[in-house]
């Protein structure tokens, strides 16, 4: 078995998030032997499950571009709440895309995605925790891999397929 070498054009690799999804692909690229690092500058920025929205100076800085993950074959359910809007409009149909960030929230030109059925009667939470974050590290392992062999995938969303729902009402905490 051959040792792993990092791509030195990979050379830091930026990341930010939390959660599943945050910690698998940061043990990801630490097993693959890249400094991770969660400030200053970088080669890639990953942004691993948040919901921050990046400004253009700091997601066009590193090279490569930024990365972000995303629970919902995209175009379909942009915004924040996707897992919920997936079942509660009734999809039989889900997935994850890691996308690159652009002006646009949750439009830019994708990277990779992977499907997979809804299981029925499924929470959204368990949906996300037990399926989608899962398969989003897996879909960035796959991701990596291009990466580390120059192959930069970029395929541009088709706006036509687009849906946006907005944030769904929280319920007030009792005090």
């Amino acid at each position: 078995m051959h040792p792993v070498r990092p791509n030195p054009q990979l050379q830091p690799i930026k990341i930010e998030g939390e959660g599943p999804v945050y910690e698998g692909v940061v043990a990801l690229c630490e097993g693959r032997g890249y400094r991770v690092v969660g400030e200053g500058d970088a080669a890639l920025f990953v942004l691993a499950a948040t919901t921050r929205i990046v400004r253009k100076a700091e997601y066009s800085a590193p090279p490569l571009g930024t990365l972000c993950f995303h629970p919902s074959l995209l175009p379909r359910h942009r915004g924040r709440d996707a897992v919920y809007w997936t079942l509660k409009l009734g999809e039989m149909e889900t997935g994850v895309t890691w996308f690159w960030v652009t002006d646009q929230v949750d439009a830019g030109p994708i990277a990779v995605q992977r499907a997979l059925a809804i299981p029925s009667g499924i929470r959204p939470r368990d949906l996300y925790n037990e399926y989608l974050a899962p398969l989003g590290v897996d879909a960035f392992a796959d991701l990596l891999l291009d990466l580390e062999a120059g192959i930069v995938r970029r395929v541009e969303q088709d706006e036509r397929l687009a849906t946006y729902e907005p944030p769904r009402e929280r319920k007030p905490e009792s005090a």
